[in-house]
């Protein structure tokens, strides 16, 4: 279901005039706890939110063969969800639609979300206009030839808590760019409803020459307790390598972090003294994506460091509680 989770991103793009953003419009309303039951390719995946603001929502999914169906979700999920084949938690940001972090609960392991940096680029230059009337499903069978098409519009059957409400829907659709992929020129069809009882698309199509593919709700509702995985996992930052002497005497760090953490403090941990003193040092600091370079001015080292001394490097997100990155090899100061 990684598809629906990227597309929550496109439709959460601020590129997008507000009447083609139905995802960001309904999260608006969006509270945690919310969550929908999809079911496609014999296999249904619930998806809840587990917090939102105005920059990120956080997103769980649990998936499951299509034979799993209790009797009630929250129970459920309350029981670890029995049966389930995936389970993990992604966090959205709404402002600049991308993954922030993601981590599959069933594997054990962040899920990488650079091998979707083309197909999220290309989603995210895509507009989304009202479905045509000649384009919207029909019920009954087709008028004859020069007969007036009176047949009612179809609505996808919609649920909140296994009981069956009848809202008016908005439908929507985009077509993949020419772009020789295996999206190429494919067209999507989605379907909101229009009093956001839900956040979610409710009703998704993507149609090719060859392939009509489907991805239906089947329940929502409020209220999910929360899980066993009450959090999202987040990675430590971590050093790349020893620091590299600048033309102007200082020293560079390359750092890989997540781009959710902004700022570090850099600490140089003395070796040559019993106490292991620990020095604050000044820095300024230069990002691209994920890799990081904190460079500390020669005149910083002078006034913190001691000649012949030797040290370790500490590196600490400022944001509470985050892991931190340690380079323990040992690194003699001469100025």
């Amino acid at each position: 279901m990684r598809f629906i989770l990227a597309l929550i991103l496109l439709l959460s793009s601020t590129s997008l005039h507000p009447s083609q953003k139905p995802v960001l419009h309904h999260f608006a309303k969006a509270k945690p706890g919310d969550f929908i039951v999809w079911e496609a390719s014999k296999m249904i995946t619930l998806i809840a939110v587990r917090s939102i603001n105005p920059s990120s929502i956080l997103l769980e999914e649990i998936s499951a063969p299509v034979s799993v169906k209790p009797a009630s979700w929250a129970e459920w999920v309350k029981t670890r969800a029995p049966g389930h084949t995936s389970w993990s938690m992604m966090e959205i940001n709404l402002e600049h639609p991308e993954v922030i972090e993601a981590f599959s609960f069933t594997k054990s392991a962040w899920i990488a979300t650079s091998t979707n940096d083309h197909f999220l680029t290309t989603l995210l230059h895509l507009s989304f206009a009202p479905l045509p009337d000649e384009k919207l499903r029909r019920i009954g069978p087709a008028p004859l030839d020069g007969e007036r098409d009176q047949r009612k519009i179809w609505a996808p059957p919609f649920f909140i808590e296994g009981k069956q409400l009848y809202p008016p829907f908005d439908a929507f659709e985009t077509t993949w760019p020419q772009d020789h992929s295996e999206l190429s020129g494919k067209t999507l069809q989605l379907y909101f409803d229009r009093n956001a009882l839900s956040p979610f698309p409710w009703w998704i199509h993507l149609e090719t020459e060859h392939i009509h593919f489907t991805v239906r709700a089947i329940d929502s509702g409020h209220n999910l307790p929360s899980s066993c995985y009450r959090n999202l996992p987040k990675r430590a930052p971590e050093f790349l390598g020893a620091p590299v002497k600048t033309t102007s005497g200082g020293l560079q760090f390359a750092v890989r972090s997540p781009k959710y953490y902004r700022h570090f403090d850099l600490f140089a941990v003395d070796l040559s003294t019993s106490q292991k003193q620990m020095h604050l040092l000044t820095h300024h600091m230069q990002s691209s994506g994920e890799r990081t370079h904190l460079t500390v001015e020669a005149e910083e080292l002078a006034q913190m460091l001691e000649p012949h001394h030797a040290y370790t490097w500490l590196l600490m997100p400022t944001t509470p509680g985050s892991a931190y990155a340690e380079l323990t090899k040992p690194f003699v100061f001469e100025p």
